[in-house]
């Protein structure tokens, strides 16, 4: 049983980063009462751990959206976007165990920088319709795809201190951000498969990968 101290410190911290990213315009005003429930609930379950992959995932998004003058997200990420990023790998993580969590939150930075860096690109190609406006959905460039390993590679250095297999995860982190990118044109198809659906696919898929290739 943990102190009634320890338990108290996650909400603290979460309220003070979730109040310090609505100061700055990285969240607007659902999505930081969502990354102050999400904080919260990382810090009772994954403790530092999984409390400071999640900030981690969160501060290189929001740096890189506000490198990027064409992201969507300079106005501020709201709450069904924060959910969609950060509540499967929570859910999957007490499910599956932290592989799950932190493969699932390598897949979302790496689609996250994939696609802020890749929208700054001079050019970019997407499957079906050859080349493309950088930042249009699906579309693939070399910064991005660059960004897409850098982010991965990032959060996998949180797998050795929980005993998890880096390689795992940076895999498993890779193919959920390709498959995000692959399974973006369902947006256009699909009225209901909006970007957050399938931010949290794939994140999903990522997760569920790592589980399998760390057995």
């Amino acid at each position: 049983m943990k102190p009634t101290f320890y338990l108290a410190i996650g909400p603290l911290l979460a309220a003070a980063l979730a109040w310090l990213a609505r100061r700055r315009g990285w969240l607007g005003g659902g999505g930081a009462l969502a990354a102050l429930l999400l904080g919260t609930l990382y810090w009772w379950t994954g403790g530092l751990w999984g409390s400071s992959a999640l900030v981690a995932f969160f501060l290189l998004g929001s740096l890189a959206a506000r490198a990027n003058p064409r992201s969507r997200d300079r106005g501020g990420r709201g709450a069904a976007q924060v959910l969609a990023n950060g509540l499967p790998p929570l859910l999957g993580g007490l499910l599956c165990g932290p592989v799950f969590l932190i493969a699932a939150l390598a897949a979302a930075t790496a689609d996250t920088l994939a696609s802020e860096i890749g929208g700054r690109a001079g050019s970019a190609w997407r499957p079906g319709r050859g080349r493309v406006a950088a930042g249009t959905n699906a579309a693939v460039s070399l910064p991005g795809s660059l960004a897409l390993l850098v982010g991965a590679a990032l959060l996998s250095l949180w797998a050795p201190p929980a005993g998890l297999p880096p390689l795992a995860v940076f895999a498993a982190g890779v193919f959920g951000a390709v498959f995000d990118t692959l399974t973006g044109p369902l947006e256009e198809r699909w009225g209901w498969w909006n970007n957050d659906v399938n931010n949290a696919v794939a994140v999903t898929v990522a997760g569920l990968l790592a589980c399998a290739l760390a057995l």
